[in-house]
């Protein structure tokens, strides 16, 4: 009986769609919901997912230290929410152990590139010394974050009520997922495409996410004002695995955080293009 109306409703909705068709609205920038409308779905190129996921996940059990995991996953998912709403993120959505950012107009890349380096920073910085603290835990939170960018589908879909949710048709978010998982220890991975639009940077922006200040945690370091051929380059490049569905040759891995002296002052120009001021 169940079987047989979960047959005749499938084909209801199956059937119903079919005589919709399906017709593409082009946006400029990410909308803050998917279309509603019946077979209407929006297209958006140049978005760029950043995308975070909490790194051996499967050893927080729930049944064996549920206070562990509480915390783990509160901190984790509120830290970083927070972090992407402050750099404009235009959709946040989280999925199991990882949450993901949205960016696109003519800031994103900047935006994107300095909510990594940031989420980076807060999780050895912050979010995993606080769960040590609060959680009395041993275990130490890192997390892995992937970047990539291209042009998305959102629609949303469901059952009427509230049981719906926006769906993204695309790769950034999958790639850029995909990346986060190879990132072990708050590393950030960015797809080469990706990667190829920081060289493209203005010079300062450029060096601001790209080399180091040289200040070896140093406050006399030079920051910004250091020379570029004695700052040290902070990507390396690296060959894609086989067998993960990644449809890029090359990923970029940093694993360094903003440095707690010039930290503030490099994310402000990557991220808006001006110094912050003294």
């Amino acid at each position: 009986m169940i079987l047989d109306q979960v047959k005749a409703d499938v084909a209801a909705q199956l059937n119903a769609q079919r005589e919709l068709g399906v017709q593409i609205v082009r946006l400029k920038n990410v909308p803050e919901t998917g279309p509603v409308n019946k077979g209407v779905w929006n297209s958006i190129p140049n978005v760029t997912a950043v995308f975070a996921d909490l790194n051996r996940s499967t050893a927080l059990s729930a049944a064996e230290n549920p206070k562990d995991a509480a915390f783990a996953y509160t901190y984790f998912i509120r830290a970083m929410t927070v972090i992407l709403d402050r750099f404009s993120a235009r959709y946040i959505d989280i999925q199991g152990d990882g949450i993901f950012g949205l960016f696109s107009g003519t800031n994103s890349n900047f935006l994107a590139a300095a909510c990594a380096v940031t989420m980076r920073t807060q999780m050895e910085k912050e979010i995993a010394v606080r769960f040590c603290k609060d959680a009395s835990a041993k275990r130490n939170l890192t997390a892995g974050i992937g970047i990539d960018r291209g042009t998305l589908l959102v629609r949303r879909l469901g059952l009427r009520g509230a049981k719906q949710n926006e769906v993204w048709a695309g790769k950034p978010v999958s790639m850029a997922a995909k990346l986060s998982s190879l990132g072990n220890s708050n590393q950030i991975l960015a797809s080469d495409r990706v990667f190829n639009q920081y060289s493209q940077f203005p010079r300062e922006r450029r060096q601001a996410l790209l080399r180091s200040c040289g200040c070896s945690g140093r406050v006399r370091g030079r920051g910004l004002d250091l020379p570029a051929r004695l700052a040290a380059h902070l990507w390396s490049e690296h060959k894609t695995p086989k067998g993960l569905g990644l449809d890029f040759e090359h990923f970029h891995r940093r694993k360094e955080p903003w440095c707690r002296h010039h930290g503030p002052e490099f994310c402000q120009m990557v991220a808006t293009g001006e110094r912050k001021s003294r």
